[in-house]
């Protein structure tokens, strides 16, 4: 590959409100924007519990980016209830679970969630957990379940409040964050605090092209160049290395 790689830990393809956006249309911004690897989960989820459906979009998109996107599976109480060791939705190419404590409600300190960290200890899959200024989704309300499972590998999505981010990194090896709609002095913050080897770089798309005037391939190179600047020296293990290690493998340039 002439380019050199960034992974995008954070992307999503779906049904999201009023829009489908398909995998071909992600893979094209994507491609714009520079980015070469990503894992992605689907928002489809949150409307439908089918497997069949979530496989379909899942083979589409492995078939497209030629084995270059990771998928992880946002679950739901729904699919829960369906499969309580989520088996009938699980396969071979998933390689996480998503939670969002927004879009449902996930105690953190609830039998579901800690379900998930259990299925996800049991088959080897990485989590990861929004987290947001909201009451139901602070990073450090996760800290107990993370501890409680030293060998599942935990995102905390977006990275939000900054503080209580930093404790957990402090305090649970296997967590890391992403960098999908952090505000550049957040990713700043962590590079000083010597963090550089827990960030994962993120980007959240599609969604930033709902909010945004200009084209969002040219706001992800926007944010791809301002990282890069922010991270100096560490930018190649934000942008690839750490991602290789968070999955256990070298993933086809």
């Amino acid at each position: 590959m002439d380019v050199c790689p960034i992974f995008d830990v954070h992307v999503h393809m779906g049904q999201y409100f009023d829009d489908y956006y398909t995998p071909p249309r992600v893979l094209r911004t994507l491609k714009c924007a520079g980015i070469t690897h990503f894992a992605y989960s689907s928002t489809s989820n949150v409307v439908t519990d089918d497997p069949v459906f979530m496989r379909e979009e899942r083979d589409a998109m492995h078939e497209l980016s030629e084995g270059r996107a990771v998928p992880f599976l946002w679950v739901t109480h729904s699919m829960l209830r369906k499969s309580r060791d989520l088996s009938l939705f699980l396969d071979d190419k998933i390689k996480g679970l998503k939670v969002h404590g927004v879009s449902e409600k996930w105690k953190p300190d609830g039998k579901s969630l800690a379900r998930f960290f259990d299925i996800s200890d049991e088959r080897n899959l990485a989590l990861m957990l929004h987290t947001g200024e909201k009451d139901e989704c602070f990073a450090g309300m996760y800290e107990p379940v993370i501890k409680k499972h030293p060998m599942v590998k935990v995102i905390l999505a977006h990275g939000r409040p900054l503080n209580q981010t930093i404790d957990v990194l402090r305090h649970c090896p296997n967590a890391f964050v992403d960098t999908a709609f952090m505000p550049h002095e957040h990713l700043r913050t962590l590079i000083q605090n010597g963090f550089a080897d827990r960030v994962l770089f993120g980007t959240d798309t599609p969604i930033p092209g709902r909010n945004i005037k200009s084209s969002l391939p040219r706001y992800l190179r926007g944010r791809i160049a301002m990282s890069k600047k922010i991270t100096a020296d560490a930018w190649a293990s934000v942008s690839w290395k750490n991602a290789q290690k968070f999955f256990n493998n070298t993933t086809r340039r």
